[in-house]
């Protein structure tokens, strides 16, 4: 009768840690599911990529945005994080010396299409980025929906 407890008692202990281990991993993924990207995010990891996409690819900076759509972002070549990029990117301590693609960094979450658009790049489709590239001679590229830019020299400014 003994060993009947222990065997009971063993399993009670296993699924209630199972079940508030499993719980909290639910919770968290849920919560990181809806957070949509960041725009200043997007825009920063597009500077990245653009100035990768001039370094190793041979481009004159700024880079035409058909190149940098082509090569870096919907080949999902991955980039190496260095640790002045990932404070630039505003990640948390541990991200440098990994590998990160930057796909969907030319979409805006508040982009009316930005549904249709993040489909059509998931199947490898054409589709418009919600960026406008070049907009000024100082800007890279802006917002029109948050009303963010970011400037050749990798300065993210509102306007």
């Amino acid at each position: 009768m003994t060993s009947w407890r222990v065997i009971a008692g063993g399993v009670l202990i296993f699924f209630v840690t199972f079940g508030l281990t499993t719980g909290r991993l639910w919770l968290r993924w849920q919560k990181g599911s809806t957070i949509e990207p960041d725009c200043s995010y997007n825009l920063k990891g597009l500077w990245i990529v653009a100035r990768l996409c001039s370094v190793k690819d041979r481009f004159p900076f700024p880079p035409p945005l058909p190149i940098v759509q082509r090569f870096w972002v919907d080949s999902g070549r991955e980039v190496l994080l260095t640790p002045d990029m990932q404070k630039f990117l505003g990640l948390p301590i541990g991200w440098e010396g990994t590998y990160i693609d930057f796909r969907g960094i030319l979409l805006c979450a508040r982009d009316p299409d930005y549904l249709l658009k993040m489909a059509k790049m998931a199947q490898g489709l054409p589709y418009e980025p919600s960026y406008r590239w070049l907009p000024d001679a100082n800007t890279l590229a802006e917002c029109p929906y948050c009303r963010l830019a970011i400037s050749l020299d990798g300065k993210l400014t509102a306007r």
